[in-house]
């Protein structure tokens, strides 16, 4: 995960302004401010004292794959770019992500909050696919998941192009369906 997301999105969670969150660590708000914009790279220990000034931790995870807070902020991009297909390619590369990961991994790359996409239905979707792939191995949801936040009030269907595909609600798993996210399972299944 970049640090300007990790930072941005744990400074977000608690409700904290830049200015606080530099006040606490004592770290400028004007360096607070490059680093999450990711116009400059802070070393460890500048990440370690903004961490641990508002109760968190930086651990490493055995893998390289990129984590569901990652593909949120990737989604979003694409998104606000105006590119949704590409939005589209970063959901099924963090569900295969978390498809090729096993035990504590899967559960480490779901275990972050995303910072929200700007899009709900993305918001429900990431939800609804954490669910799913956490099901798969008798996992722990991650809190973050359940939140009513990340259910849709009129259903949605993922799609990769300009045309939507109609999907049998049969074929969509239940953590999708009571999220009003549709997606077929075959859709899911990684290669």
């Amino acid at each position: 995960m970049p640090v300007r997301t990790l930072i941005r999105g744990a400074r977000r969670r608690l409700g904290m302004s830049q200015s606080e969150l530099g006040l606490r660590s004592g770290i400028a708000g004007s360096s607070l401010s490059q680093i999450e914009s990711g116009q400059r790279v802070p070393t460890l220990d500048t990440v370690e004292r903004l961490l641990s000034s508002i109760g968190h931790r930086l651990i490493a995870i055995p893998t390289t794959r990129a984590d569901v807070a990652t593909a949120a902020a990737a989604i979003a991009d694409s998104e606000r770019d105006g590119r949704p297909d590409d939005a589209f390619r970063h959901f099924i590369q963090v569900s295969d992500n978390l498809a090729a990961e096993h035990g504590d991994v899967r559960f480490a790359l779901a275990l972050v909050e995303p910072e929200p996409t700007g899009v709900k239905h993305w918001d429900a979707a990431l939800a609804a696919l954490v669910e799913y792939r956490m099901r798969e191995e008798g996992l722990p949801l991650p809190a973050w998941a359940e939140s009513a936040d990340r259910r849709l009030k009129r259903s949605w269907t993922i799609n990769a192009g300009t045309y939507v595909v109609p999907v049998d609600r049969e074929q969509v798993p239940p953590e999708f369906l009571s999220r009003g996210v549709l997606v077929d399972a075959v859709t899911l299944a990684s290669v």
